[in-house]
C-alpha cells in the first residue's frame, strides 16, 4: 500500500523535497512490520480492499464495490456511532500508515548510504539531531499512530457485518487480544536492560 505525498501533510513536517526513495522504504517497513502486526491476519484483507476501492476509482466502471461507503471510511476515516449512539471520529489506515511511515522515515531521513558506510547527512548551514532526539521524536508518532489504530479498530468492530475482524469481542463493541494489536518492531536500536550481578 502507497500513500500520495498529500496523504502526510496533516501529519508531519515532511519537506517539500523529501527523498522519496527513503519515504517508500519507510511506508515498506510500517506496512509489512508495524501495521501487519497491529492488525494480524486482518491485514491482508485491508490490502484487498484498498486494491478495490483504487480499481474502482480509476477506473470508474460499475458496479460499485459492495460495502463502498464503509470500505471507503476504513481506509480515509470518518465518523460512526458507537454502541451508546454517540458520534465518535477515527483517522483511517491511511492515516494511521502515514504516522508509522513518518516514524520510520524520521530516523532513516538522517542517514545516506556511502562506499563507505552510512553516513550522517550535514553540512555547513545546519546541525544534525542527534539519534536520540530522533528516536524520540519518531516515538511521539508511532503513539499517534497508535491511538489511531485504536480508534479505527473500535469502527472495524461496530462493522464486524461487513468487516472479518476476529478480534472484535462479541460484547459492548471492545476489541482486542493480547497476542494481537500490538507491535514492537521501532525500527532503530535495540532494547536495552540494565543487568545486576
Amino acid at each position: 500500500m502507497n500513500l500520495l505525498q498529500d496523504q502526510y501533510n496533516e501529519i508531519g513536517v515532511v519537506a517539500r523535497h523529501c527523498d522519496n526513495l527513503k519515504l517508500t522504504i519507510s511506508e515498506n517497513e510500517a506496512s509489512n512490520f508495524d501495521l501487519a502486526d497491529l492488525f494480524c491476519d486482518f491485514w491482508e484483507e485491508i490490502e484487498n480492499i484498498n486494491a478495490e476501492i483504487i480499481a474502482y476509482e480509476s477506473d470508474s466502471i460499475p458496479p460499485i464495490p459492495e460495502n463502498y461507503t464503509e470500505k471507503c471510511a476504513l481506509l480515509r476515516g470518518g465518523t460512526y456511532l458507537d454502541c451508546k449512539n454517540k458520534p465518535r471520529v477515527f483517522e483511517g489506515v491511511y492515516k494511521i500508515l502515514a504516522y508509522y511511515s513518518y516514524s520510520r522515515y524520521i530516523v532513516l531521513n538522517g542517514f545516506s548510504d556511502t562506499p563507505n558506510g552510512l553516513v550522517q547527512k550535514t553540512n555547513e548551514f545546519s546541525i544534525p539531531k542527534t539519534l536520540k532526539e530522533l528516536e524520540l521524536f519518531a516515538d511521539k508518532y508511532r503513539n499517534m499512530g497508535f491511538i489511531s489504530f485504536g480508534r479505527t479498530v473500535k469502527y472495524i468492530c461496530k462493522n464486524t457485518n461487513i468487516f472479518d475482524f476476529n478480534h472484535c469481542s462479541k460484547v459492548d463493541c471492545n476489541c482486542g487480544d493480547e497476542d494481537c494489536g500490538t507491535t514492537k518492531a521501532k525500527g532503530y536500536g535495540f532494547k536495552g536492560l540494565n543487568v545486576n550481578k
